[in-house]
């Protein structure tokens, strides 16, 4: 063989390789070493719900080749949790953290000096109806009495919630009081750790109801040991089609519960390109959506510079929100 079919060859060997990488998506560059994933509340909430269940999911259908950890970091609605990764986890690219509107709501009422421009937002993997649960003894046997009782005297119904004052769970609340005509200052919010801590509340009679969302009640709902008075949606839901809403009961309020997860600060872009690749792989799957559906999780989905684009104008509506309703200057 000559030196120019040797040549030849290199020079052809060299094209190959660079065309495969060309056709290499560039999340295959990286693989989590230790996958890790942030629930920023105690276990048995919301946030706990979609580490746990996205770590489920990415061993039965093999995603990630090492099993992803989850670590409960309570505090704050979220604060705890985003301050720590900002200034302990920078460019941590194991690592993700669950979020949801209540992050949201954190940041809007300034809990939080940090905002979804100190971290990489990176998906909305489901979301879910907020409502109204009471135990199944309650005196409350639908909206419309829970409603009367407000409007009687705000300060005789007691409620419980997963998240700090001003934040997600009591914003519920206060957008019914404000719907019906109740000043949703008068009200009476007992804020928890998490929606599995308002849950042990009100199961144990420390509060007469609990602003939650569905899959925070779901098991109770399904032993028979708590009632649902109301869904925030104009629709029932997708899986407990015999729950009564928020509408259809003459009360014109909803709200969505989104269920996502960000990144830290400093994360290359490929293992950013990784994960978003391994989610979007995860949400199309039928271990997710079996999971999705146990839970009660509607499947709404947004990715990339969709998601960034809607945290961006929620942070903006729910600081004037907060300001409506009397929570913020």
């Amino acid at each position: 063989m000559t030196l120019h079919s040797l040549s030849s060859l290199a020079r052809n060997a060299a094209l190959a390789a660079a065309a495969l990488a060309l056709a290499t998506p560039a999340s295959a560059a990286f693989a989590p070493e230790r996958p890790e994933c942030i629930a920023p509340a105690n276990p048995g909430g919301g946030w706990d719900t979609i580490c746990r269940t996205s770590a489920n999911v990415f061993q039965k259908t093999g995603a990630l080749k090492s099993t992803m950890y989850v670590t409960n970091m309570p505090g704050g609605s979220g604060a705890v949790a985003i301050a720590n990764v900002i200034t302990k986890r920078k460019g941590d690219n194991d690592l993700l953290v669950a979020a949801s509107n209540s992050l949201s709501f954190t940041m809007a009422a300034g809990r939080t000096p940090h905002t979804y421009a100190d971290v990489v937002p990176l998906a909305q993997i489901a979301a879910e109806y907020g409502g109204f649960f009471v135990k199944a003894d309650s005196k409350y046997k639908n909206l419309g009495d829970l409603v009367a009782a407000l409007k009687a005297n705000p300060s005789s119904v007691s409620f419980a919630g997963g998240s700090a004052p001003g934040s997600m769970d009591h914003i519920k609340v206060a957008l019914l009081a404000k719907t019906v005509g109740v000043d949703p200052t008068k009200l009476v919010y007992v804020p928890f750790q998490g929606g599995g801590e308002a849950m042990t509340a009100l199961l144990g009679g420390h509060t007469d109801a609990a602003t939650i969302d569905l899959a925070e009640a779901s098991a109770q709902l399904e032993a028979g040991k708590i009632r649902c008075l109301a869904l925030m949606a104009e629709k029932r839901s997708s899986k407990y089609k015999d729950l009564p809403t928020t509408f259809e009961q003459g009360v014109k309020v909803k709200f969505d519960t989104w269920r996502g997860v960000y990144m830290a600060p400093g994360t290359s872009p490929e293992a950013v390109q990784f994960w978003s690749d391994t989610l979007k792989k995860m949400v199309a799957s039928p271990e997710w959506n079996t999971e999705r559906e146990k839970l009660g999780w509607e499947p709404t989905t947004r990715f990339g510079d969709e998601f960034k684009a809607f945290v961006k104008e929620e942070h903006a509506s729910y600081k004037a929100l907060l300001k409506e309703l009397g929570f913020a200057k």
